[in-house]
């Protein structure tokens, strides 16, 4: 993975929140409920995310030992996702709906019939379709307060940002130019607002 591994593009997070004196003592509980699990055609049908060991994407069984190194805590972040071509569904849900009309001998079938084909179709379809697996990283110096995530990808790392909450109950600020910008002003005394400021030009 990227943080590991080579170059990356990466997008930096600040912890808004103090981290309680404890924290390090509920780690292995935080990550067990919330590590990845395969998708479950009955609960998760479509999509599943959760950590994994950033040094072993199948290993899900993490401990402190694989996790906190120093001041850095190193995750990594597995998200399976399952998509049904469109096309497709609709057009076996066409000669379904053919199939069953003929069987009930109706020219039309119901909404109620339709609406249950559908969905049988589609979980039946969602169950035999492999899922496109995506792999990232991150690495948190948690006495800093920073979090580097190994995507510039908006989708990704909303969904970092979401699972991280859910797990740790604390919010990432994504730092971007502007918001490290706002940061510096704040921290010298300046009431200025980065985000109304107007460019200047300087000419002789």
């Amino acid at each position: 993975m990227g943080l590991i591994n080579g170059s990356v593009t990466y997008t930096k997070f600040r912890v808004e929140e103090k981290l309680p004196k404890d924290f390090t003592d509920s780690l292995n509980t935080q990550l067990a409920r919330h590590a990845f699990r395969d998708i479950d055609p009955k609960k998760n049908p479509e999509y599943s995310i959760g950590w994994v060991n950033a040094f072993n994407p199948l290993d899900t069984h993490l401990k402190i030992e694989k996790t906190l190194f120093g001041k850095y805590l190193v995750l990594g972040m597995r998200i399976d996702r399952k998509r049904l071509p469109p096309a497709l569904l609709k057009a076996r849900l066409t000669n379904a709906m053919r199939a069953l009309a003929r069987e009930k001998r109706v020219r039309k079938l119901s909404r109620e019939d339709i609406t249950g084909l559908k969905e049988t179709l589609r979980a039946e379809m969602l169950a035999s379709a492999g899922a496109l697996t995506a792999l990232f990283d991150a690495a948190w110096n948690y006495e800093a307060g920073e979090v580097y995530f190994s995507s510039a990808s908006r989708k990704a790392s909303e969904d970092f940002a979401e699972l991280f909450g859910q797990t740790f109950e604390l919010t990432l600020t994504a730092q971007n130019l502007v918001a490290r910008a706002e940061r510096i002003i704040d921290d010298i005394g300046s009431d200025a607002e980065l985000a109304t400021m107007q460019p200047a030009h300087f000419g002789r």
